[in-house]
């Protein structure tokens, strides 16, 4: 027997070879597509061979009148299946392929659509290409499914079904392109399986992008369509296909979320006290599914501090999607993520991932040793997840540093401060370079640069004159800050260095009647 092939231009023979008597299944989005793929399978026939063409709700002369009349088999048998008919010829495909007296040896091409299978359970079908593979063997006839139209979950049964079947693949348009995606492919040269191509398509036929040819093929998973969100994510708005499925919580959307490999997983976030656990359920997907998962978080309330977004994409989130963008262009940040491979170091520490990015329990204006100190702590443990600004603020001549530490108000931890040859050096912990100037608006009562003349930037703590805070005198008791609030939810263990209550008596100096 001859070679039977999808004749894919450039795809190599392992991953489009057909077998003889073998089941071949390819689910394609559109129907002109599976037209034009089917005339490109039998347009490849050799002459000498007879083939079978069979049409479910739709005309197969209108098919072929395409088809170069140099190519394609030498004799090709025309049939055509009524839609009111569909699910009856196909319970009974053998028994009429019987009585079309198919030729033995010679491929079959059967073109239908998605919604014939309504109403087929995992194990009717199971059923049918186990009854329809006994027959190819038997009659060593080759047979090629196109399916067209978009059915995830019957495709989902189908990947289930590799021992019935010899191939299946699917064939889509996204983001502008066409996607030939191989589930497992079973040839004479071997099986081939979890691969993806990008296709151009020609007048006749399809074959692999200019792109595609020069680069290596990359390996992909069947479950990358697919979509994973919470439900509140949406905003109301329905599923926006069948590939979308909706969780009312988190447990059952990680749990499913940990039987995917490429799908897009979108979680929610409202508050930043949620953030570490959900660190750590990111985390935790990551470790077990890999670096294809997408995995989006959507602020649903303004929350997320710089830090809090460094640890969720340090541990498994693909993008965060701030509070307010409208969601018409989350939905097109989720597609600008399709496609992306996680590339954040998989060998981190959660708990030392956790303790790098905790601010010190420090706040406020410090002596000059516990200043360095406290530097040191934080410089020496970081990794370079999340960047920290160290300033130095020379004061206008005319103020004391009691006036301008007066109108200073340090109040997240890891904000710190102290005062050295009348300078003021600032460091503020998790913050870019482009937020300086927002955090000393809101530090600062006073416009800062009413209080400073100067403000110059260190890279690190080995830019700080060492020796200096070593030697320096503690900063007197009256220009230390007495930080009384927080930011809620800044460090964890914030309440077990809260102010305690003390009972004091106040003298009457003059009568209240």
């Amino acid at each position: 027997m001859s070679q039977v092939t999808l004749s894919i231009r450039y795809l190599r023979d392992e991953q489009m070879l057909l077998h003889q008597g073998g089941l071949y299944w390819l689910s394609i989005d559109q129907v002109g597509d599976a037209e034009v793929l089917g005339r490109q399978f039998l347009g490849a026939l050799e002459k000498v061979r007879s083939a079978t063409l069979v049409c479910c709700a739709q005309d197969p002369k209108q098919l072929v009148a395409k088809l170069d009349k140099r190519l394609g088999p030498v004799e090709l048998r025309l049939f055509e299946v009524t839609e009111a008919d569909i699910r009856l010829a196909l319970t009974s495909l053998p028994l009429e392929l019987n009585r079309a007296a198919v030729a033995r040896g010679s491929p079959i091409v059967l073109i239908l659509p998605v919604v014939s299978w309504q109403g087929f359970e995992i194990l009717h079908l199971q059923r049918w290409c186990e009854n329809m593979a006994i027959w190819l063997r038997q009659r060593a006839c080759t047979l090629l499914v196109l399916c067209h139209g978009q059915a995830p979950k019957l495709h989902a049964d189908l990947i289930r079904l590799n021992e019935r079947l010899s191939g299946l693949a699917q064939l889509y348009r996204r983001d502008g392109g066409i996607r030939y995606q191989l589930n497992y492919w079973h040839s004479y040269l071997g099986v081939c399986s979890t691969q993806e191509f990008e296709l151009d398509a020609q007048p006749d036929g399809f074959g692999l992008t200019q792109i595609e040819r020069s680069n290596p093929q990359p390996t992909r998973i069947e479950d990358q369509r697919l979509y994973l969100t919470l439900r509140s994510v949406l905003e109301g708005a329905p599923p926006l296909s069948q590939q979308w499925h909706l969780f009312e919580n988190y447990d059952d959307l990680f749990f499913e979320a940990s039987r995917v490999r490429a799908a897009t997983v979108i979680v929610g976030v409202t508050s930043n006290l949620q953030v570490e656990a959900l660190a750590q359920q990111l985390y935790d997907l990551r470790e077990r599914c890999g670096s294809s998962l997408k995995i989006i978080v959507r602020e649903l309330a303004s929350c997320l501090r710089y830090r809090d977004e460094r640890l969720l994409l340090s541990c498994g989130a693909n993008i965060t999607v701030p509070h307010g963008t409208s969601l018409a262009y989350f939905f097109s940040l989720v597609d600008s993520v399709q496609g992306q491979i996680w590339r954040h170091s998989r060998t981190i520490d959660f708990k030392a991932l956790l303790e790098r990015l905790r601010p010190p329990v420090e706040r406020g204006v410090l002596s000059p040793h516990r200043f360095i100190a406290t530097l040191d702590q934080v410089y020496d443990g970081a990794a370079g997840e999340v960047s920290h600004q160290l300033l130095k603020l020379q004061p206008r001549n005319d103020l004391s540093i009691e006036q301008y530490i007066d109108q200073i108000n340090l109040r997240r931890f890891g904000d710190i401060a102290c005062v050295l040859d009348g300078a003021l050096y600032l460091f503020l912990f998790a913050c870019r370079a482009d937020g300086v100037a927002p955090a000393l608006r809101k530090i600062c009562r006073l416009p800062w640069n009413n209080l400073f003349s100067e403000c110059q930037f260190f890279s690190g703590v080995d830019g700080l004159p060492r020796q200096a805070f070593l030697d320096a005198q503690n900063t007197p008791v009256s220009v230390y800050l007495a930080a009384t609030t927080t930011d809620a939810g800044s460090v964890s263990n914030s309440q077990q260095h809260a102010y305690a209550p003390q009972r004091t008596t106040l003298p009457v100096t003059e009568y209240c009647p």
